[in-house]
Protein backbone atom coordinates (compact mmCIF):
# COMPACT_ATOMS: atom_id res chain seq x y z
CA UNK A 1 0.00 0.00 0.00
CA UNK A 2 1.11 3.53 -1.08
CA UNK A 3 0.24 7.10 0.44
CA UNK A 4 -0.99 7.59 -2.95
CA UNK A 5 -3.58 5.02 -1.91
CA UNK A 6 -4.92 6.34 0.89
CA UNK A 7 -5.97 9.93 -0.38
CA UNK A 8 -9.52 10.31 -0.35
CA UNK A 9 -12.18 13.01 0.35
CA UNK A 10 -14.54 10.69 1.70
CA UNK A 11 -14.71 10.24 5.24
CA UNK A 12 -16.05 6.65 4.77
CA UNK A 13 -13.86 5.44 2.52
CA UNK A 14 -11.20 7.04 4.55
CA UNK A 15 -12.19 5.25 7.70
CA UNK A 16 -12.51 1.99 5.47
CA UNK A 17 -8.79 2.75 4.16
CA UNK A 18 -7.09 3.54 7.95
CA UNK A 19 -8.84 0.11 9.14
CA UNK A 20 -7.10 -1.95 5.90
CA UNK A 21 -4.24 0.03 6.84
CA UNK A 22 -4.18 -0.74 10.36
CA UNK A 23 -4.95 -4.28 9.86
CA UNK A 24 -1.93 -4.73 7.24
CA UNK A 25 0.56 -2.93 9.41
CA UNK A 26 -0.42 -5.44 12.00
CA UNK A 27 0.26 -8.69 9.63
CA UNK A 28 3.76 -6.79 8.89
CA UNK A 29 4.15 -6.60 13.01
CA UNK A 30 3.23 -10.30 13.02
CA UNK A 31 5.04 -11.25 10.06
CA UNK A 32 8.07 -9.57 11.71
CA UNK A 33 8.08 -11.72 14.70
CA UNK A 34 7.89 -14.83 13.36
CA UNK A 35 10.68 -13.92 11.17
CA UNK A 36 12.62 -12.93 14.28
CA UNK A 37 11.84 -15.92 16.31
CA UNK A 38 12.88 -18.06 13.26
CA UNK A 39 16.57 -16.73 14.20
CA UNK A 40 16.14 -18.52 17.53
CA UNK A 41 17.96 -21.75 16.61
CA UNK A 42 18.84 -22.26 20.38
CA UNK A 43 14.74 -22.80 21.16
CA UNK A 44 13.88 -24.36 17.98
CA UNK A 45 17.08 -26.73 16.86
CA UNK A 46 19.03 -29.55 18.35
CA UNK A 47 22.83 -28.84 19.82
CA UNK A 48 25.51 -30.37 18.14
CA UNK A 49 27.50 -30.88 20.72
CA UNK A 50 30.15 -33.49 19.01
CA UNK A 51 30.77 -36.37 16.17
CA UNK A 52 31.97 -39.57 15.88
CA UNK A 53 35.58 -40.26 14.49
CA UNK A 54 36.74 -43.74 13.36
CA UNK A 55 40.62 -43.54 14.32
CA UNK A 56 43.05 -44.70 11.94
CA UNK A 57 46.87 -44.24 12.03
CA UNK A 58 48.51 -40.95 9.94
CA UNK A 59 50.91 -41.26 7.55
CA UNK A 60 53.43 -39.84 10.03
CA UNK A 61 54.89 -42.87 12.53
CA UNK A 62 52.81 -43.26 15.71
CA UNK A 63 50.51 -41.09 15.17
CA UNK A 64 46.41 -40.68 14.44
CA UNK A 65 44.74 -38.57 11.96
CA UNK A 66 42.76 -37.53 14.96
CA UNK A 67 45.24 -34.60 15.98
CA UNK A 68 45.67 -31.41 18.19
CA UNK A 69 44.85 -29.71 14.94
CA UNK A 70 41.94 -31.92 14.21
CA UNK A 71 40.66 -31.09 17.66
CA UNK A 72 40.30 -27.60 17.29
CA UNK A 73 38.81 -27.46 14.51
CA UNK A 74 36.42 -29.28 16.09
CA UNK A 75 35.77 -26.90 18.82
CA UNK A 76 35.88 -23.99 16.65
CA UNK A 77 32.39 -25.69 15.70
CA UNK A 78 31.32 -25.03 19.42
CA UNK A 79 31.40 -29.37 19.35
CA UNK A 80 33.34 -30.69 22.33
CA UNK A 81 32.21 -34.80 22.61
CA UNK A 82 34.26 -36.92 20.55
CA UNK A 83 33.48 -40.71 20.06
CA UNK A 84 36.79 -41.99 19.60
CA UNK A 85 36.03 -45.54 17.00
CA UNK A 86 38.45 -47.92 15.55
CA UNK A 87 40.55 -50.41 16.58
CA UNK A 88 43.77 -48.61 16.32
CA UNK A 89 42.88 -46.32 19.36
CA UNK A 90 44.34 -47.74 22.73
CA UNK A 91 47.20 -50.64 20.70
CA UNK A 92 49.50 -48.58 18.75
CA UNK A 93 52.18 -47.90 21.56
CA UNK A 94 55.75 -48.73 22.12
CA UNK A 95 58.09 -48.00 24.79
CA UNK A 96 58.66 -44.45 23.96
CA UNK A 97 55.50 -43.25 22.60
CA UNK A 98 51.70 -43.66 23.08
CA UNK A 99 49.58 -41.75 20.28
CA UNK A 100 46.37 -42.17 22.59
CA UNK A 101 47.89 -40.96 25.42
CA UNK A 102 48.88 -37.81 23.15
CA UNK A 103 45.49 -37.70 22.44
CA UNK A 104 43.86 -37.71 25.57
CA UNK A 105 46.31 -34.86 26.89
CA UNK A 106 45.16 -32.71 23.76
CA UNK A 107 41.85 -33.37 24.59
CA UNK A 108 42.28 -32.34 28.40
CA UNK A 109 43.94 -29.01 27.33
CA UNK A 110 40.76 -28.08 25.11
CA UNK A 111 38.02 -29.36 28.03
CA UNK A 112 36.81 -32.33 25.73
CA UNK A 113 35.15 -34.92 26.02
CA UNK A 114 35.78 -38.55 24.59
CA UNK A 115 33.75 -41.70 24.49
CA UNK A 116 35.63 -44.45 23.71
CA UNK A 117 34.77 -47.38 21.98
CA UNK A 118 35.14 -50.82 23.85
CA UNK A 119 34.88 -52.39 19.97
CA UNK A 120 33.82 -55.16 18.69
CA UNK A 121 34.20 -58.85 16.83
CA UNK A 122 33.81 -59.05 13.00
CA UNK A 123 30.52 -59.82 12.42
CA UNK A 124 29.66 -60.26 16.21
CA UNK A 125 25.95 -60.91 15.31
CA UNK A 126 26.61 -64.17 13.96
CA UNK A 127 28.18 -66.04 17.47
CA UNK A 128 26.80 -68.69 18.36
CA UNK A 129 26.87 -67.22 21.83
CA UNK A 130 28.44 -64.41 23.56
CA UNK A 131 31.33 -65.95 25.36
CA UNK A 132 33.80 -65.14 23.13
CA UNK A 133 32.52 -61.80 22.47
CA UNK A 134 32.29 -60.98 26.46
CA UNK A 135 35.88 -61.88 26.97
CA UNK A 136 37.14 -59.70 24.64
CA UNK A 137 35.05 -56.92 25.64
CA UNK A 138 35.97 -57.05 29.04
CA UNK A 139 39.75 -56.91 28.51
CA UNK A 140 39.62 -53.89 26.00
CA UNK A 141 37.60 -52.17 28.95
CA UNK A 142 39.52 -52.84 31.39
CA UNK A 143 43.18 -52.14 29.43
CA UNK A 144 41.46 -48.85 28.18
CA UNK A 145 40.62 -47.27 31.77
CA UNK A 146 43.52 -48.77 33.56
CA UNK A 147 45.60 -46.77 30.36
CA UNK A 148 43.66 -43.38 30.14
CA UNK A 149 40.83 -43.24 32.89
CA UNK A 150 42.50 -40.90 34.79
CA UNK A 151 42.49 -38.53 32.02
CA UNK A 152 39.54 -35.96 32.26
CA UNK A 153 38.30 -36.15 28.41
CA UNK A 154 37.78 -39.69 29.67
CA UNK A 155 34.04 -39.01 29.98
CA UNK A 156 32.84 -42.50 28.92
CA UNK A 157 32.57 -45.88 26.71
CA UNK A 158 31.01 -45.92 23.35
CA UNK A 159 29.37 -49.54 22.46
CA UNK A 160 29.34 -50.41 19.20
CA UNK A 161 26.84 -52.48 18.56
CA UNK A 162 25.20 -50.88 15.93
CA UNK A 163 21.70 -52.59 14.95
CA UNK A 164 18.29 -51.98 14.80
CA UNK A 165 15.90 -54.92 15.76
CA UNK A 166 16.74 -58.78 16.36
CA UNK A 167 14.59 -61.94 16.15
CA UNK A 168 14.69 -64.91 17.80
CA UNK A 169 18.80 -66.24 19.19
CA UNK A 170 20.10 -63.25 18.06
CA UNK A 171 17.53 -60.86 19.85
CA UNK A 172 18.69 -62.83 22.81
CA UNK A 173 22.93 -62.32 21.85
CA UNK A 174 21.97 -58.60 21.75
CA UNK A 175 20.24 -58.71 25.01
CA UNK A 176 22.84 -60.62 26.37
CA UNK A 177 26.16 -58.24 25.07
CA UNK A 178 24.20 -55.24 25.74
CA UNK A 179 23.63 -55.73 29.49
CA UNK A 180 26.67 -57.78 30.13
CA UNK A 181 29.21 -55.11 28.32
CA UNK A 182 27.16 -52.34 29.41
CA UNK A 183 27.67 -53.74 33.13
CA UNK A 184 31.44 -54.38 32.74
CA UNK A 185 32.31 -51.17 31.89
CA UNK A 186 29.91 -49.58 35.00
CA UNK A 187 32.11 -52.18 37.23
CA UNK A 188 35.61 -50.76 35.94
CA UNK A 189 33.90 -46.74 35.99
CA UNK A 190 30.84 -46.20 37.41
CA UNK A 191 30.23 -42.84 36.92
CA UNK A 192 31.21 -42.71 33.33
CA UNK A 193 27.99 -43.17 31.11
CA UNK A 194 28.27 -45.47 28.28
CA UNK A 195 26.58 -45.11 24.93
CA UNK A 196 25.05 -46.19 21.69
CA UNK A 197 23.79 -45.78 18.08
CA UNK A 198 21.42 -47.78 17.01
CA UNK A 199 19.22 -47.21 13.83
CA UNK A 200 16.56 -47.82 12.26
CA UNK A 201 15.81 -49.36 8.40
CA UNK A 202 12.93 -47.28 6.34
CA UNK A 203 13.37 -50.02 3.03
CA UNK A 204 10.10 -51.63 3.77
CA UNK A 205 10.31 -53.26 0.35
CA UNK A 206 13.73 -54.90 0.79
CA UNK A 207 15.57 -53.04 -2.39
CA UNK A 208 18.32 -52.87 -0.51
CA UNK A 209 18.95 -56.04 0.61
CA UNK A 210 17.12 -59.19 2.43
CA UNK A 211 16.73 -57.44 5.89
CA UNK A 212 13.29 -57.70 7.62
CA UNK A 213 11.62 -54.71 8.37
CA UNK A 214 10.27 -53.70 11.36
CA UNK A 215 7.00 -51.42 12.56
CA UNK A 216 7.58 -48.85 14.74
CA UNK A 217 5.85 -50.77 17.68
CA UNK A 218 8.05 -53.46 16.72
CA UNK A 219 11.03 -50.95 17.46
CA UNK A 220 9.85 -49.40 20.78
CA UNK A 221 9.33 -52.96 22.35
CA UNK A 222 12.54 -54.13 21.08
CA UNK A 223 14.67 -51.05 22.34
CA UNK A 224 12.09 -51.18 25.89
CA UNK A 225 13.25 -54.51 26.47
CA UNK A 226 17.27 -54.18 25.38
CA UNK A 227 17.37 -50.86 27.68
CA UNK A 228 15.08 -52.09 30.33
CA UNK A 229 18.15 -54.77 31.48
CA UNK A 230 20.67 -52.78 30.85
CA UNK A 231 23.06 -49.96 32.47
CA UNK A 232 23.23 -48.29 29.20
CA UNK A 233 23.14 -44.34 29.99
CA UNK A 234 22.69 -42.51 25.97
CA UNK A 235 21.37 -44.03 23.08
CA UNK A 236 22.25 -41.74 20.05
CA UNK A 237 19.98 -42.88 17.65
CA UNK A 238 20.89 -42.00 13.91
CA UNK A 239 19.05 -40.07 12.00
CA UNK A 240 18.63 -41.82 8.35
CA UNK A 241 17.53 -44.92 7.66
CA UNK A 242 20.84 -46.29 5.77
CA UNK A 243 22.13 -42.81 5.03
CA UNK A 244 19.89 -41.92 2.26
CA UNK A 245 19.42 -38.69 0.51
CA UNK A 246 15.90 -39.12 0.02
CA UNK A 247 14.35 -39.96 3.29
CA UNK A 248 12.28 -37.28 4.94
CA UNK A 249 12.06 -36.40 8.24
CA UNK A 250 7.74 -37.65 8.00
CA UNK A 251 9.45 -41.12 7.14
CA UNK A 252 11.92 -41.23 10.19
CA UNK A 253 9.66 -39.74 12.81
CA UNK A 254 7.44 -42.45 13.65
CA UNK A 255 10.71 -44.21 14.56
CA UNK A 256 12.19 -41.35 16.70
CA UNK A 257 8.57 -41.62 18.75
CA UNK A 258 9.00 -44.86 18.79
CA UNK A 259 12.80 -44.79 20.56
CA UNK A 260 11.69 -41.61 22.36
CA UNK A 261 8.97 -43.71 24.17
CA UNK A 262 11.85 -46.40 24.97
CA UNK A 263 13.99 -44.37 26.61
CA UNK A 264 10.94 -42.73 28.59
CA UNK A 265 9.70 -45.81 30.01
CA UNK A 266 13.48 -46.81 30.86
CA UNK A 267 15.04 -43.52 31.68
CA UNK A 268 17.56 -43.53 29.23
CA UNK A 269 18.69 -40.47 27.80
CA UNK A 270 18.27 -39.48 23.90
CA UNK A 271 20.42 -37.73 21.68
CA UNK A 272 20.31 -37.83 17.65
CA UNK A 273 23.36 -38.97 15.60
CA UNK A 274 22.46 -36.50 12.94
CA UNK A 275 24.26 -37.61 9.95
CA UNK A 276 26.41 -35.31 7.74
CA UNK A 277 27.17 -37.91 5.23
CA UNK A 278 24.92 -39.17 2.93
CA UNK A 279 24.32 -41.43 -0.55
CA UNK A 280 22.98 -38.82 -2.80
CA UNK A 281 19.89 -40.30 -4.95
CA UNK A 282 16.60 -39.13 -5.83
CA UNK A 283 14.49 -42.00 -5.09
CA UNK A 284 14.41 -45.86 -4.87
CA UNK A 285 13.87 -46.63 -8.22
CA UNK A 286 16.75 -44.16 -9.10
CA UNK A 287 18.82 -46.49 -6.40
CA UNK A 288 17.71 -49.71 -8.15
CA UNK A 289 18.12 -48.59 -11.71
CA UNK A 290 21.82 -46.61 -10.29
CA UNK A 291 22.85 -49.45 -8.25
CA UNK A 292 21.17 -52.38 -8.64
CA UNK A 293 18.50 -54.63 -6.71
CA UNK A 294 19.27 -55.83 -3.09
CA UNK A 295 23.02 -53.96 -3.25
CA UNK A 296 23.92 -52.48 0.00
CA UNK A 297 24.54 -48.52 0.52
CA UNK A 298 28.22 -49.36 1.41
CA UNK A 299 28.88 -51.40 -1.52
CA UNK A 300 32.14 -49.87 -3.90
CA UNK A 301 29.70 -49.27 -6.73
CA UNK A 302 28.07 -46.25 -4.77
CA UNK A 303 31.56 -44.44 -3.64
CA UNK A 304 31.29 -42.07 -5.79
CA UNK A 305 27.43 -40.64 -5.24
CA UNK A 306 28.12 -39.99 -1.38
CA UNK A 307 28.59 -36.40 -0.15
CA UNK A 308 28.32 -33.82 2.67
CA UNK A 309 25.26 -33.22 3.87
CA UNK A 310 24.83 -29.32 2.56
CA UNK A 311 24.63 -26.71 5.73
CA UNK A 312 20.99 -25.86 4.54
CA UNK A 313 19.69 -29.49 5.28
CA UNK A 314 21.71 -30.02 8.48
CA UNK A 315 19.96 -26.95 9.38
CA UNK A 316 16.63 -28.50 9.12
CA UNK A 317 18.03 -32.07 10.41
CA UNK A 318 18.72 -30.17 13.56
CA UNK A 319 15.28 -28.61 14.27
CA UNK A 320 13.86 -31.86 13.26
CA UNK A 321 15.15 -33.60 16.35
CA UNK A 322 14.06 -31.26 18.59
CA UNK A 323 11.46 -32.60 18.86
CA UNK A 324 12.59 -35.58 20.31
CA UNK A 325 16.10 -34.50 22.01
CA UNK A 326 18.23 -31.20 22.54
CA UNK A 327 21.22 -32.92 22.09
CA UNK A 328 23.00 -34.21 18.72
CA UNK A 329 25.94 -35.66 17.81
CA UNK A 330 27.33 -36.33 14.05
CA UNK A 331 28.68 -38.82 11.89
CA UNK A 332 30.05 -38.13 8.85
CA UNK A 333 32.06 -34.70 9.61
CA UNK A 334 35.55 -36.64 9.92
CA UNK A 335 34.36 -38.30 6.27
CA UNK A 336 32.91 -35.00 4.32
CA UNK A 337 33.07 -32.23 6.60
CA UNK A 338 36.51 -31.26 8.29
CA UNK A 339 38.56 -28.54 7.08
CA UNK A 340 41.27 -31.76 5.65
CA UNK A 341 38.45 -33.00 3.22
CA UNK A 342 36.10 -30.20 2.55
CA UNK A 343 38.16 -27.59 0.78
CA UNK A 344 36.76 -27.73 -2.34
CA UNK A 345 33.46 -27.50 -1.33
CA UNK A 346 33.70 -24.92 1.64
CA UNK A 347 31.04 -27.10 4.12
CA UNK A 348 33.14 -26.74 6.97
CA UNK A 349 33.08 -23.23 6.44
CA UNK A 350 29.44 -23.08 6.17
CA UNK A 351 29.12 -25.37 9.02
CA UNK A 352 30.70 -22.65 11.19
CA UNK A 353 28.53 -20.10 10.03
CA UNK A 354 25.37 -22.16 11.42
CA UNK A 355 27.20 -23.23 14.51
CA UNK A 356 29.44 -20.65 15.41
CA UNK A 357 28.68 -17.48 13.89
CA UNK A 358 30.00 -14.82 15.99
CA UNK A 359 33.32 -17.44 16.54
CA UNK A 360 36.65 -15.33 15.36
CA UNK A 361 38.75 -17.75 12.82
CA UNK A 362 41.42 -17.42 14.07
CA UNK A 363 39.59 -18.89 17.44
CA UNK A 364 41.02 -22.51 17.90
CA UNK A 365 40.70 -23.15 22.12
Amino acid sequence: MTLMHCRSTSRPKTLARIVIFLRCSGLALLAVLIGGCAHRPAHQSADLIGCLWYVTPAKQTQAFDLDAEELDAIKALRMHVVVLMGSAFGATTTETSDPSEVLFQAADQRRMEFYVSIGSMREWWTQPDATAELARARERIQALHQRYGRHSSFKGFYVPYETYVMWGAQRELARTLYREVAAACKAIAPTKPVMISPFFILDETQALGDFRWATPADYTEFWTDILHDSAIDIVALQDRGEHLSYYTDAQCAPFFAAMKQACDVTGKQLWANVETGELLVDSPADYVARFGLKTHVNDPRTRPYWRGVPVEKLAAKLRFVRAYTPTAITWGYREFIRPAVSRTNHLYQDYQRLLAPETPRSETK
